[in-house]
């Protein structure tokens, strides 16, 4: 099974470590838009996609939200909890739906006791990678244009799914980037006329990767270095 999982901290375990784990890991399949848990709640399970890419929103009093960080294939989903305490600051949501390998928290804490060093650098390694995202992030969201945000976000999930094309309405993008959906139509709108990407009917395909990258901005470059740096360890 390791061999055949495209999830990255889960192949790249050592055999022995895997082979504790693989007996309590489940298969699931994530539709787009479910949600996986409440912030201010203990998380009952990680998760570790595999074609799905899962975020982490931030939800205000008065119902907006945005995206904090988002997890693909590189990544393990509600990892927080392990770091910082027994509840999650922010809700977790499946952004593109698909498959993922799911596991108890409490197994999980198990296993990281019992086991040798693998599983702990492995989380230690991805948790720096997780950490330049949300810093990056966050310093993008204040400073640069929606255009620019918005491209950086389109060419992130694009890497974790390694697809050019994503099944994702334009209100739930602008639930994302924490901006109404007419915003998003606005710029996507452009960025079409542009020949950067095509949108009909919640798939959008990234026609022209170098002309996309263009309207980023530099943080693009920053994390686009960041994921495959971890991705190539």
């Amino acid at each position: 099974m390791q061999a055949s999982l495209t999830n990255r901290i889960l192949s790249r375990l050592p055999d022995a470590e895997f082979a504790r784990l693989k007996p309590l890991l489940r298969p699931v399949a994530l539709a787009a838009g479910e949600r996986l848990s409440e912030a201010g709640e203990p998380p009952q399970f990680l998760y570790f996609p595999e074609d799905s890419v899962i975020a982490y929103l931030a939800e205000m009093q008065d119902g907006k939200s945005a995206e904090i960080g988002m997890v693909g294939r590189e990544g393990v989903a509600g990892m927080t909890t392990l770091l910082d305490g027994h509840q999650a600051p922010h809700s977790l949501n499946v952004a593109i739906g698909g498959n993922a390998l799911k596991m108890r928290k409490d197994d999980f804490e198990r296993e990281m006791l019992r086991a040798g060093n693998g599983i702990q650098q492995t989380l230690l390694d991805y948790a720096a990678s997780y950490v330049t995202q949300v810093s990056q992030r966050s310093a993008c969201a204040v400073l640069h244009l929606l255009e620019q945000r918005l491209a950086v976000w389109l060419l992130l999930v694009a890497d974790r799914l390694d697809t050019d094309v994503i099944h994702i309405t334009q209100e739930r993008i602008g639930q994302h980037l924490g901006v109404r959906r007419a915003s998003i139509n606005l710029v996507a709108t452009a960025m079409q006329a542009a020949g950067a990407i095509s949108y009909k009917r919640g798939t959008l395909h990234l026609k022209d990767r170098q002309t996309l990258e263009r309207m980023a901005c530099e943080c693009y470059e920053t994390l686009a270095v960041n994921h495959q740096s971890h991705s190539s360890q």
